[in-house]
């Protein structure tokens, strides 16, 4: 059960990588080719720009649950400064329960803004009429992503074993 779990884990881990840097080279590309155009050909791709910013949204929103898991978003270490080393791990779990809290309504007012826009049949003000629900999808994917990363922490904070760089760094200043 729990080699299927890292497994599983693994491959969360690497699907996230893989979509956020595919979305990253996508828009790299398209800013790259778009330039290229523009200054040797005098041409403008219809909407070029409003893809890359999409995209890089979606590479964005895909890997922060990877810096949640990580331990490298962010988040207050003085706390570990401050206060012993347990004490410190539970308000950073405090911390991290409000962070879930928050990442939990994103995703779910960020389903409610896809369901809204596919009722209403929206789409983008620009030339290439979008569906606005398209790129407002990764609301309540992202948003999703990070409540679990989170969750993960949050159960990890509680209840793991290993010390997390803050704490460590607090350990060692707490020892000199």
């Amino acid at each position: 059960m729990l080699s299927t779990l890292r497994k599983l884990g693994k491959f969360w881990d690497q699907a996230e990588l893989f979509l956020g840097g595919l979305f990253l080279s996508l828009s790299v590309l398209i800013i790259a080719t778009e330039i290229t155009l523009r200054r040797f050909f005098q041409y403008s791709m219809i909407g070029s720009d409003e893809i890359a910013a999409f995209s890089v949204v979606w590479s964005v929103l895909f890997t922060a649950s990877l810096a949640v898991k990580n331990n490298l978003h962010v988040r207050i270490d003085v706390i570990f400064f401050f206060f012993p080393p347990t004490v410190g791990r539970y308000i950073d779990a405090l911390g991290t329960l409000f962070s879930m809290g928050f990442t939990a309504f994103l995703a779910w007012s960020g389903y409610a803004l896809v369901v809204e826009s596919l009722m209403l049949g929206e789409v983008t003000m620009t030339m290439l009429r979008l569906p606005v629900w398209i790129p407002q999808l990764i609301l309540p994917i992202g948003g999703f992503l990070l409540t679990l990363r989170l969750g993960q922490r949050f159960l990890h904070l509680l209840f793991g074993h290993r010390a997390s760089s803050g704490e460590e760094i607090a350990i060692e200043a707490h020892n000199n």
